[in-house]
């Protein structure tokens, strides 16, 4: 035993001296040394000593204007292979300053962009063969020189990466990085080149190319530039106006697994656009502008594509309107890449309401990762994740989701499913309904940082859940109350539980009871409450008569919804469009948007007399027997108005009431009839009366 302590004591000295070595400005960890200057206020002008564990040096942001093999002389005796120097403020460097670094594997001289050229072109010639990555990004060489012997001094080495980003190298050609042969990753994004300042001879071996961020208008032919190889193309945020010519300038890449084409501006995404790449994985159509108009039924046709992120689409809306206008067609639109396994849909508009829209995935039955993240969703989609029996993960995050009950007709058929996320929601209440069992048998992880919980008794199935399942909580000391509190300082018991429970019961029967007492007694007393409304509403409105020659309407009629085929093609056509009367037609005449009984009143007193339109539905139709409860309170008013009953059919005993056995009884009437003599003595019958 004191063996051993003897030993954690050497090491621990050990140890302790070599952070003794580690500069005052600096910070050591297992093998890295970083000198940032932009974190203190002392900007080093030299390179100090490191412990001599060191294999990677960061020394950034600092001050060296003169870099040598002297300025390095303190690395010489450790056996550095990561060397970064970005952005210290280089102007002149010497060829024999990587000289001691025999080891070397990075090297990072980006952002030194007041050094010459051909400094730099004369220290690349004394770089060892051991070099893999060469950055030499925002270098700002403008106007650009020879560059044809730029990388000539690592023709010998293994240099399988360069990146030459924000430099201005236009025109481009690849022969610059001619008997290369280990190049395999080039990145000259953000280059300002344009369509004709491209060469791609001399880059035959490239697996990883990117053009981010250049004034390309049209997709490059890459074919002729032999680059066959190429597994990685990157052609985000370029100046593409359409992609018709992508299927043409790429079918001779074979080999080509990922396509990025985020933040560019096509109005198109035309039919076989990736038909041609018969290696294509991974597709990513991010942030594309609102110039997007339509999406063709074979745009996404591709046998090989397993990943497809099409989030951001500004104001291209997956729902009815846009189904109408033709500018995509759900029915087709995955239907032909069966193997895709992931889909990226986040930030879009998506009706999930509509039907047609939800079946658009059907297609999908390979699929193993969905994100719908800030899709402002508010109800979880019912019936609609048992499409994707296969799928794994699914992100719901960063929506407006409200708790939910109906777990099984939301997860049913999930049985692989590992991952839940459902972070930044409104989601207050988690309940055992919310999951169902077999499905959170085979889940890893569910995230739900970021909700309000309702600390409340509806909670204490969850927090037991909390504390006896398996399953991974993300960043569960996070989950907090609605008072802010964390929801893990929260610990209701079921006893305590169980008394306010009952006290809620008890409260809310009470409650129930009465409520069920005044509806009762509301129902019971309808009519009258609806006449005092009535009268209310005509004494606030100062209803006056109105002379004969002032009506606007020969007849109000009053007749129930499903007789409104009647009413249209019978009785409007003979009496308004034969004989020329007005009729009040509800349907038609009332004013949008005012209160219902506003409209009956002011059109009845607007009308010279009612024509009650009677039938079964009639009889049933609460409306329509208050509008007649209406007329016959203005009848009783009013001496010169009156009702004229038009019996449709026979009401049944069991549909008849007081108020309309008594308008019958009393009044004559008009009875529809399919006779032809019977019908002409009806029309007569109503025209009489109306006129």
């Amino acid at each position: 035993m004191t063996l051993v302590k003897f030993f954690i004591s050497l090491l621990y000295i050990s140890f302790g001296r070599m952070e003794m070595f580690c500069p005052a400005d600096c910070k050591c960890g297992n093998r890295s040394a970083t000198c940032d200057g932009s974190n203190t206020n002392v900007k080093l002008s030299y390179i100090p000593k490191f412990p001599s564990y060191i294999t990677e040096v960061i020394f950034i942001n600092n001050n060296i204007s003169n870099l040598s093999r002297s300025t390095l002389k303190n690395l010489s005796p450790l056996t550095i292979t990561h060397l970064d120097l970005k952005n210290n403020n280089i102007k002149f460097m010497h060829k024999d300053t990587f000289a001691y670094m025999k080891n070397l594997v990075k090297l990072d001289i980006s952002g030194n962009d007041k050094v010459r050229i051909e400094d730099v072109q004369k220290c690349l010639h004394n770089l060892p063969s051991t070099l893999q990555k060469l950055l030499l990004n925002h270098m700002l060489w403008k106007p650009l020189k020879n560059m044809n012997n730029m990388f000539a001094g690592l023709k010998k080495g293994k240099l399988r990466r360069i990146e030459l980003s924000h430099s201005y190298l236009k025109p481009f050609s690849g022969q610059w990085f001619a008997g290369l042969d280990s190049l395999t990753d080039l990145d000259i994004s953000w280059n300002s080149i344009g369509d004709k300042d491209l060469n791609f001879k001399g880059l035959n071996n490239l697996r990883w190319f990117s053009l981010i961020g250049n004034y390309l208008n049209y997709v490059p032919d890459f074919c002729r530039g032999d680059l066959f190889k190429l597994e990685t193309l990157l052609l985000s945020n370029t100046r593409l106006a359409h992609l018709k010519d992508l299927q043409n300038n790429t079918r001779c890449l074979r080999q080509l697994t990922t396509l990025r084409l985020n933040g560019i501006a096509v109005p198109v995404i035309p039919n076989n656009t990736f038909s041609e790449l018969k290696s294509l994985k991974v597709l990513e159509m991010t942030k594309i502008s609102t110039q997007l108009k339509k999406i063709l039924p074979l745009a996404f046709n591709s046998s090989s594509l397993s990943s497809l992120s099409f989030s951001k689409s500004d104001r291209f809306i997956f729902g009815k309107t846009f189904v109408q206008k033709g500018y995509f067609d759900p029915k087709t639109l995955f239907r032909f890449c069966p193997s895709l396994t992931k889909l990226d849909l986040s930030h879009n508009l998506i009706e999930f309401t509509n039907q047609e829209i939800r079946d658009m995935f059907s297609p999908l039955i390979n699929l193993r990762e969905i994100k719908l993240q800030f899709l402002d969703l508010v109800l979880m989609p019912r019936h609609f994740f048992h499409q994707f029996p296969l799928i794994q993960m699914i992100y719901l995050d960063h929506n407006i989701l409200v708790p939910w009950t109906n777990g099984k007709d939301i997860f049913q058929g999930l049985t692989n499913l590992k991952e839940l996320h459902l972070s930044s929601n409104r989601i207050c209440h988690f309940s055992s309904s919310s999951v169902p069992e077999n499905i959170l048998k085979t889940l890893k992880s569910i995230d739900l940082t970021g909700n309000q919980f309702s600390c409340t008794c509806k909670l204490i199935w969850f927090k037991h859940w909390m504390q006896n399942t398996k399953i991974k909580l993300v960043n569960e000391t996070y989950y907090k109350c609605d008072d802010h509190t964390k929801l893990q300082d929260y610990n209701p018991t079921y006893i305590a539980c169980s008394n306010v429970i009952f006290l809620i019961t008890v409260s809310v029967g009470s409650s129930v009871c009465l409520l069920l007492a005044a509806t009762i007694l509301v129902y019971s007393c309808r009519w009258r409450i609806r006449f005092h409304i009535y009268k209310i509403l005509s004494t606030s409105h100062y209803y006056q008569q109105i002379n004969g020659d002032d009506y606007k309407y020969s007849a109000y009629v009053i007749y129930c919804y499903e007789d409104f085929k009647w009413i249209k093609h019978e009785l409007i056509p003979k009496m308004e469009e034969k004989h020329g009367l007005h009729l009040c037609i509800p349907h038609r005449d009332f004013e949008l948007g005012k209160v219902f009984a506003d409209n009956i009143v002011e059109h009845m007193n607007l009308s010279k007399t009612v024509i009650t339109v009677l039938s079964n539905n009639f009889a049933k139709n609460e409306w329509c027997l208050f509008q007649l409860a209406v007329a016959r309170s203005k009848l009783s008013k009013d001496g010169t108005f009156s009702i004229f009953p038009v019996m449709l059919e026979e009401i049944d005993f069991k549909n008849m009431n007081s108020s309309l056995y008594s308008l019958i009884k009393l009044s004559s009437y008009a009875a529809w009839n399919f006779n032809e003599r019977g019908v002409e003595l009806f029309w007569k019958q109503v025209r009489n009366h109306v006129q």
